[in-house]
């Protein structure tokens, strides 16, 4: 069980200090009363940042939320090394935040493999080489291309409805793009924005994206079937009579 801490071994309005054993008063309860900490030593860097210090913790009387926990009796056992850190850091978002404020990049390159993380990471630290083949997520394929360039190796992982009517719009292809639009949103959108209103129009199937179609494009006669809900349908029936 771990405890992160400013610095100081400062949390709050309370100072303490290796070895020695804390009490509240009355009952734990998550983020109200009672000593947080982590079971988990990575958490304790979504509360605090990664220039923390953590401290190896015992606890009693637990309360175990998702993340953290909270304790009405805690004793700080001893403080954790960098070295004991590092080892125990294997989450991207956690291992590029230490490379990027810390260092150790050289150990945490291989233990970023998001997409997120690892687009961030060629994007603010460098590695660009070794990062662009792990790049799988379309949304980064798009962020990399667009902020970071190697479009002719991103443009094939860019699979999402979302983040292909993105490229075509801000960065082109639409000839490519045009046929990787599956959801009624941006089949939608893409009538709207770009065009290509009789290639859309049949990809346009949940009855939100119907009816704005009804509404803001027309084809109202089509469109009226893919409408369930039944005040948007009323609707279109008033434009249609």
């Amino acid at each position: 069980m771990y405890k992160a801490f400013n610095q100081k071994l400062k949390c709050r309005e309370y100072q303490f200090e290796i070895g020695k054993t804390y009490i509240i008063n009355g009952n734990p309860a998550l983020c109200k009363n009672g000593f947080h900490f982590c079971r988990d030593m990575q958490k304790c860097f979504s509360y605090y940042n990664i220039r923390s210090q953590i401290c190896e913790i015992k606890a009693e009387d637990i309360i175990d939320g998702d993340d953290k926990s909270v304790c009405r009796k805690i004793t700080i056992v001893r403080e954790l090394s960098q070295k004991e850190i590092i080892d125990r850091i294997t989450e991207s978002e956690y291992a590029y935040y230490w490379a990027r404020y810390i260092g150790n990049q050289d150990a945490m390159i291989d233990r970023v493999t998001e997409s997120q993380w690892i687009y961030y990471w060629a994007k603010f630290i460098g590695n660009k080489d070794v990062m662009i083949d792990r790049v799988t997520d379309s949304k980064y394929a798009y962020y990399w291309a667009k902020h970071i360039g190697n479009k002719d190796v991103m443009i094939d992982r860019v699979t999402d409805s979302e983040y292909v009517y993105m490229w075509a719009r801000y960065i082109g292809n639409r000839d490519v793009m045009i046929d990787r639009i599956t959801d009624s949103k941006y089949a939608y959108r893409w009538a709207v924005d770009i065009g290509n209103k009789d290639v859309m129009i049949d990809r346009v199937t949940k009855s939100e994206w119907a009816y704005r179609w009804a509404k803001d494009i027309g084809n109202h006669e089509v469109m009226i079937d893919r409408i369930t809900d039944e005040y948007q349908r009323k609707e279109i029936e008033k434009i249609i009579r």
